[in-house]
Protein backbone atom coordinates (compact mmCIF):
# COMPACT_ATOMS: atom_id res chain seq x y z
CA UNK A 1 0.00 0.00 0.00
CA UNK A 2 0.85 3.27 -0.64
CA UNK A 3 1.73 5.35 2.35
CA UNK A 4 2.32 9.06 2.76
CA UNK A 5 4.48 11.29 5.01
CA UNK A 6 1.66 13.79 6.83
CA UNK A 7 3.49 16.52 4.95
CA UNK A 8 2.53 15.62 1.46
CA UNK A 9 -0.22 15.40 -0.25
CA UNK A 10 -2.51 12.83 -0.83
CA UNK A 11 -1.85 11.50 -3.99
CA UNK A 12 -4.74 10.19 -6.72
CA UNK A 13 -3.01 6.75 -6.38
CA UNK A 14 -2.72 6.20 -3.11
CA UNK A 15 -5.01 3.71 -0.83
CA UNK A 16 -5.28 3.20 2.81
CA UNK A 17 -6.81 -0.24 3.39
CA UNK A 18 -7.47 -1.62 7.27
CA UNK A 19 -9.73 -4.93 8.38
CA UNK A 20 -11.31 -5.26 11.39
CA UNK A 21 -13.19 -8.24 13.21
CA UNK A 22 -16.11 -9.27 14.87
CA UNK A 23 -16.15 -9.70 18.63
CA UNK A 24 -18.19 -12.09 21.16
CA UNK A 25 -17.90 -11.24 24.92
CA UNK A 26 -17.59 -14.52 26.92
CA UNK A 27 -18.48 -13.20 30.09
CA UNK A 28 -18.95 -9.71 31.77
CA UNK A 29 -21.99 -7.99 30.07
CA UNK A 30 -23.37 -5.05 31.60
CA UNK A 31 -21.39 -5.56 34.88
CA UNK A 32 -18.32 -4.45 32.77
CA UNK A 33 -19.83 -0.94 32.08
CA UNK A 34 -19.81 -0.87 36.12
CA UNK A 35 -15.90 -1.31 36.52
CA UNK A 36 -16.45 -5.33 36.98
CA UNK A 37 -14.35 -7.71 34.67
CA UNK A 38 -14.91 -9.18 31.12
CA UNK A 39 -13.67 -11.13 28.67
CA UNK A 40 -14.01 -11.12 25.40
CA UNK A 41 -12.95 -13.01 22.47
CA UNK A 42 -12.64 -11.76 18.52
CA UNK A 43 -14.47 -13.28 15.87
CA UNK A 44 -12.46 -13.65 12.87
CA UNK A 45 -15.52 -15.28 10.55
CA UNK A 46 -17.05 -12.06 10.75
CA UNK A 47 -15.44 -8.53 9.75
CA UNK A 48 -15.14 -4.79 7.94
CA UNK A 49 -13.10 -4.03 5.29
CA UNK A 50 -12.35 0.01 5.13
CA UNK A 51 -10.69 1.94 2.76
CA UNK A 52 -9.48 5.43 1.88
CA UNK A 53 -8.38 6.95 -1.15
CA UNK A 54 -8.30 10.72 -1.89
CA UNK A 55 -11.34 12.19 -3.93
CA UNK A 56 -11.40 15.46 -5.27
CA UNK A 57 -14.83 17.23 -2.78
CA UNK A 58 -16.51 16.74 0.28
CA UNK A 59 -15.53 13.20 2.24
CA UNK A 60 -17.64 10.60 0.53
CA UNK A 61 -18.85 7.99 2.64
CA UNK A 62 -19.72 4.10 0.61
CA UNK A 63 -21.06 1.69 3.02
CA UNK A 64 -23.92 -1.20 2.54
CA UNK A 65 -26.47 1.22 3.24
CA UNK A 66 -25.10 4.45 1.75
CA UNK A 67 -23.06 6.02 -0.44
CA UNK A 68 -23.01 9.60 -0.69
CA UNK A 69 -20.86 12.49 0.95
CA UNK A 70 -20.23 12.30 4.58
CA UNK A 71 -22.92 15.34 5.27
CA UNK A 72 -25.35 13.98 4.14
CA UNK A 73 -25.21 10.83 5.75
CA UNK A 74 -28.09 9.04 7.68
CA UNK A 75 -28.24 9.16 11.94
CA UNK A 76 -27.61 5.78 11.77
CA UNK A 77 -24.26 6.37 10.54
CA UNK A 78 -23.35 9.30 13.26
CA UNK A 79 -21.11 7.02 14.81
CA UNK A 80 -18.42 6.60 11.53
CA UNK A 81 -19.14 10.38 10.86
CA UNK A 82 -17.70 10.95 14.27
CA UNK A 83 -14.33 9.00 14.31
CA UNK A 84 -13.87 10.22 10.46
CA UNK A 85 -13.78 14.03 11.59
CA UNK A 86 -12.00 13.03 14.90
CA UNK A 87 -9.70 11.15 13.04
CA UNK A 88 -9.11 13.64 10.48
CA UNK A 89 -8.85 16.75 13.12
CA UNK A 90 -6.11 14.27 15.24
CA UNK A 91 -3.67 14.13 12.19
CA UNK A 92 -4.37 17.53 11.36
CA UNK A 93 -5.45 16.63 7.34
CA UNK A 94 -8.38 18.89 5.58
CA UNK A 95 -12.03 17.46 6.05
CA UNK A 96 -12.37 17.14 2.01
CA UNK A 97 -10.72 15.31 -0.68
CA UNK A 98 -11.69 11.62 0.63
CA UNK A 99 -13.41 8.78 -0.17
CA UNK A 100 -14.23 6.38 2.59
CA UNK A 101 -15.26 2.59 1.97
CA UNK A 102 -16.49 0.31 4.55
CA UNK A 103 -18.06 -3.50 3.27
CA UNK A 104 -18.32 -6.79 4.91
CA UNK A 105 -20.19 -9.65 6.04
CA UNK A 106 -21.09 -7.92 9.36
CA UNK A 107 -24.57 -8.87 10.76
CA UNK A 108 -25.97 -5.42 11.78
CA UNK A 109 -27.35 -4.58 15.32
CA UNK A 110 -26.42 -8.23 17.04
CA UNK A 111 -23.80 -7.67 19.49
CA UNK A 112 -20.67 -8.49 17.52
CA UNK A 113 -19.17 -5.05 17.70
CA UNK A 114 -20.02 -4.09 14.04
CA UNK A 115 -19.99 -0.14 15.31
CA UNK A 116 -16.61 -0.50 16.68
CA UNK A 117 -15.30 -3.05 13.80
CA UNK A 118 -16.64 -0.06 11.71
CA UNK A 119 -15.03 2.39 13.24
CA UNK A 120 -11.57 1.05 14.04
CA UNK A 121 -11.09 -0.58 10.09
CA UNK A 122 -11.70 3.37 9.05
CA UNK A 123 -9.06 4.68 11.61
CA UNK A 124 -6.88 2.52 10.63
CA UNK A 125 -7.64 2.99 6.59
CA UNK A 126 -7.36 6.23 7.27
CA UNK A 127 -3.62 6.33 8.85
CA UNK A 128 -2.77 3.61 6.18
CA UNK A 129 -3.50 5.99 3.28
CA UNK A 130 -1.60 9.18 4.97
CA UNK A 131 1.62 7.40 6.85
CA UNK A 132 0.46 9.04 10.07
CA UNK A 133 1.81 6.81 13.35
CA UNK A 134 -0.79 7.25 15.73
CA UNK A 135 -0.46 4.75 19.39
CA UNK A 136 -2.88 2.01 20.25
CA UNK A 137 -4.62 3.87 22.99
CA UNK A 138 -4.93 6.85 20.70
CA UNK A 139 -6.37 4.89 17.65
CA UNK A 140 -8.51 3.33 20.45
CA UNK A 141 -9.86 6.80 21.62
CA UNK A 142 -11.02 7.71 18.62
CA UNK A 143 -12.70 4.61 17.92
CA UNK A 144 -14.32 5.81 21.06
CA UNK A 145 -15.56 8.66 19.71
CA UNK A 146 -17.71 6.78 17.66
CA UNK A 147 -18.79 4.05 20.36
CA UNK A 148 -19.96 7.39 22.40
CA UNK A 149 -22.26 7.83 19.89
CA UNK A 150 -23.43 4.66 18.82
CA UNK A 151 -23.96 3.65 22.81
CA UNK A 152 -23.69 6.44 25.41
CA UNK A 153 -21.21 5.15 27.55
CA UNK A 154 -19.42 2.36 26.21
CA UNK A 155 -16.97 0.55 28.51
CA UNK A 156 -14.08 0.78 25.64
CA UNK A 157 -14.56 -3.46 25.73
CA UNK A 158 -15.60 -3.64 21.95
CA UNK A 159 -13.30 -1.26 21.12
CA UNK A 160 -9.94 -3.04 22.02
CA UNK A 161 -11.07 -6.44 21.04
CA UNK A 162 -12.13 -5.38 17.23
CA UNK A 163 -8.29 -4.36 17.32
CA UNK A 164 -7.35 -7.65 18.57
CA UNK A 165 -6.53 -10.76 17.10
CA UNK A 166 -6.35 -12.11 20.80
CA UNK A 167 -8.29 -13.16 23.80
CA UNK A 168 -8.77 -10.31 25.98
CA UNK A 169 -9.12 -9.17 29.74
CA UNK A 170 -10.95 -5.99 30.35
CA UNK A 171 -11.67 -4.08 33.20
CA UNK A 172 -11.83 -0.65 33.89
CA UNK A 173 -10.94 0.89 30.51
CA UNK A 174 -8.37 -1.35 30.16
CA UNK A 175 -7.21 -4.51 28.41
CA UNK A 176 -4.77 -7.49 28.91
CA UNK A 177 -4.22 -10.67 26.84
CA UNK A 178 -5.33 -13.69 28.52
CA UNK A 179 -4.21 -17.40 28.17
CA UNK A 180 -6.60 -19.20 26.36
CA UNK A 181 -5.98 -23.44 26.11
CA UNK A 182 -9.96 -24.29 25.16
CA UNK A 183 -9.53 -27.31 22.75
CA UNK A 184 -13.34 -27.44 22.04
CA UNK A 185 -15.23 -24.85 19.69
CA UNK A 186 -18.19 -21.97 20.69
CA UNK A 187 -21.15 -21.99 18.89
CA UNK A 188 -21.99 -17.86 17.84
CA UNK A 189 -25.52 -18.33 17.08
CA UNK A 190 -27.08 -15.20 15.71
CA UNK A 191 -30.94 -14.74 16.84
CA UNK A 192 -31.99 -12.59 13.76
CA UNK A 193 -33.44 -10.20 16.13
CA UNK A 194 -31.36 -7.11 16.02
CA UNK A 195 -30.06 -6.01 19.53
CA UNK A 196 -30.79 -3.07 21.74
CA UNK A 197 -28.59 -2.53 23.96
CA UNK A 198 -30.26 1.15 24.51
CA UNK A 199 -33.00 -0.63 25.96
CA UNK A 200 -31.30 -3.43 27.95
CA UNK A 201 -28.95 -0.78 29.51
CA UNK A 202 -32.03 1.48 30.68
CA UNK A 203 -33.47 -1.79 32.24
CA UNK A 204 -30.15 -2.32 34.48
CA UNK A 205 -30.28 1.18 35.22
CA UNK A 206 -33.94 1.51 36.66
CA UNK A 207 -33.49 -2.02 37.92
CA UNK A 208 -30.66 -0.48 40.04
CA UNK A 209 -32.64 2.61 41.33
CA UNK A 210 -35.68 0.64 42.49
CA UNK A 211 -33.52 -3.07 43.56
CA UNK A 212 -29.86 -1.96 43.96
CA UNK A 213 -29.21 -4.97 46.19
CA UNK A 214 -31.06 -7.27 43.78
CA UNK A 215 -28.65 -6.12 40.76
CA UNK A 216 -25.42 -6.11 43.00
CA UNK A 217 -26.26 -9.76 43.58
CA UNK A 218 -26.47 -10.57 39.96
CA UNK A 219 -23.05 -8.04 39.35
CA UNK A 220 -21.37 -9.85 41.74
CA UNK A 221 -22.55 -13.51 40.53
CA UNK A 222 -21.41 -12.57 37.05
CA UNK A 223 -18.00 -11.06 38.38
CA UNK A 224 -17.13 -13.97 40.26
CA UNK A 225 -17.77 -16.34 36.99
CA UNK A 226 -15.59 -14.46 35.05
CA UNK A 227 -12.48 -14.69 37.18
CA UNK A 228 -13.20 -18.01 37.77
CA UNK A 229 -13.32 -18.64 33.97
CA UNK A 230 -10.35 -17.52 33.31
CA UNK A 231 -8.59 -19.84 35.02
CA UNK A 232 -11.13 -22.67 33.30
CA UNK A 233 -10.30 -21.49 29.73
CA UNK A 234 -6.65 -21.59 30.84
CA UNK A 235 -6.62 -25.16 32.52
CA UNK A 236 -9.05 -26.09 29.94
CA UNK A 237 -11.45 -27.14 32.24
CA UNK A 238 -14.92 -27.32 29.53
CA UNK A 239 -17.69 -28.26 32.10
CA UNK A 240 -16.68 -26.13 34.61
CA UNK A 241 -16.73 -23.45 32.15
CA UNK A 242 -19.67 -24.34 30.61
CA UNK A 243 -21.63 -24.06 34.20
CA UNK A 244 -21.03 -20.90 34.73
CA UNK A 245 -22.30 -19.76 31.02
CA UNK A 246 -25.71 -21.40 32.08
CA UNK A 247 -25.77 -19.38 35.55
CA UNK A 248 -24.80 -16.18 33.93
CA UNK A 249 -27.20 -16.27 31.48
CA UNK A 250 -29.56 -16.57 34.23
CA UNK A 251 -27.83 -14.08 36.15
CA UNK A 252 -28.46 -11.84 32.69
CA UNK A 253 -32.28 -13.05 32.52
CA UNK A 254 -32.86 -11.79 36.15
CA UNK A 255 -31.59 -8.31 34.87
CA UNK A 256 -34.17 -8.32 32.08
CA UNK A 257 -31.55 -8.30 29.53
CA UNK A 258 -32.75 -11.24 27.52
CA UNK A 259 -35.46 -12.01 25.26
CA UNK A 260 -37.57 -15.01 24.67
CA UNK A 261 -35.88 -15.72 21.74
CA UNK A 262 -32.27 -15.86 23.23
CA UNK A 263 -33.72 -17.67 26.32
CA UNK A 264 -35.34 -20.63 23.78
CA UNK A 265 -32.06 -20.43 21.85
CA UNK A 266 -29.93 -21.18 25.06
CA UNK A 267 -33.04 -23.99 26.01
CA UNK A 268 -32.12 -25.47 22.81
CA UNK A 269 -28.22 -25.49 23.13
CA UNK A 270 -28.86 -27.23 26.23
CA UNK A 271 -30.96 -29.94 24.17
CA UNK A 272 -27.96 -30.49 22.44
CA UNK A 273 -25.87 -31.19 24.58
CA UNK A 274 -23.88 -27.89 25.38
CA UNK A 275 -21.87 -28.07 27.93
CA UNK A 276 -22.91 -24.22 28.82
CA UNK A 277 -24.55 -21.32 26.62
CA UNK A 278 -25.61 -17.86 27.41
CA UNK A 279 -26.53 -14.09 25.68
CA UNK A 280 -23.26 -12.57 24.37
CA UNK A 281 -23.52 -8.82 24.01
CA UNK A 282 -25.93 -6.11 24.93
CA UNK A 283 -28.74 -8.28 24.81
CA UNK A 284 -32.52 -8.27 23.79
CA UNK A 285 -32.31 -9.83 20.56
CA UNK A 286 -28.69 -10.49 18.88
CA UNK A 287 -26.75 -13.96 19.45
CA UNK A 288 -26.13 -16.90 22.18
CA UNK A 289 -23.13 -18.53 22.17
CA UNK A 290 -22.65 -22.30 23.04
CA UNK A 291 -19.79 -24.24 24.55
CA UNK A 292 -19.66 -27.25 22.28
CA UNK A 293 -18.01 -30.82 23.95
CA UNK A 294 -15.61 -31.51 20.82
CA UNK A 295 -14.96 -30.15 17.36
CA UNK A 296 -18.01 -32.50 15.94
CA UNK A 297 -20.18 -31.68 18.51
CA UNK A 298 -19.69 -28.30 17.25
CA UNK A 299 -20.96 -28.95 13.62
CA UNK A 300 -23.99 -30.77 15.32
CA UNK A 301 -24.56 -27.61 17.91
CA UNK A 302 -24.33 -25.20 14.93
CA UNK A 303 -26.69 -27.26 12.98
CA UNK A 304 -29.40 -28.22 15.73
CA UNK A 305 -29.40 -24.31 16.53
CA UNK A 306 -30.10 -23.43 13.54
CA UNK A 307 -33.09 -25.73 13.28
CA UNK A 308 -34.36 -24.50 16.86
CA UNK A 309 -34.42 -20.61 15.12
CA UNK A 310 -30.81 -19.15 14.97
CA UNK A 311 -30.47 -17.19 11.31
CA UNK A 312 -27.22 -18.04 11.32
CA UNK A 313 -24.70 -19.91 13.02
CA UNK A 314 -20.58 -19.32 13.42
CA UNK A 315 -18.15 -21.77 14.96
CA UNK A 316 -15.19 -20.22 16.66
CA UNK A 317 -12.32 -22.42 17.34
CA UNK A 318 -10.12 -20.69 20.21
CA UNK A 319 -6.93 -22.68 19.05
CA UNK A 320 -6.76 -20.45 15.80
CA UNK A 321 -6.71 -17.11 17.83
CA UNK A 322 -3.26 -15.63 18.81
CA UNK A 323 -2.12 -15.71 22.42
Amino acid sequence: MHKLKEADPLQASAVGQSVAWGKVILFGEHSVVHGHPAIAFPLPQVGLTATATPSPGPVWLTVDIYDGPLSSAPPMLAPLGATITATLRRIGRPERGLHITCIGDFPLERGLGSSAAGAASIVNAILDLTGDDLPKTVRHELVQTGERVAHGNPSGLDAYTVLSRSPIWFQNGSAEGIEVNLGAPIVVADSGQPGDTHSAVGAVTEMRRTNPDDVARYFETIRDHTIAARENLKNDERVALGRRMYEVHEALHELSVSSPHLDQLVRSAREAGALGAKLTGGGRGGCVIALASDFQHGQDLASHLLQAGALQTWILNPEELEQ
